[in-house]
């Protein structure tokens, strides 16, 4: 997954209103600020285990609208 595709999908998660950069840290296991700079483009890169949180999350959210 490329670091472009994981900060739009983290800008639609948190354009939801109902979700948090608290809580998709948390569900992540990294930090707010890991967040802010993946959403701003600065890590393009991000663990495994952060980005697949990412796209499980926006799967989840994209599932529930439907």
């Amino acid at each position: 997954m490329h670091g472009k595709e994981l900060a739009e999908k983290l800008a639609a998660i948190l354009a939801t209103r109902s979700v948090t950069y608290r809580s998709v840290a948390e569900r992540a296991g990294c930090d707010v600020s890991t967040l802010y700079r993946i959403r701003s483009g600065a890590i393009v890169n991000p663990s495994y285990t952060v980005g697949r949180a990412i796209d499980d999350l926006h799967a989840e959210l994209c599932a529930h609208a439907a």
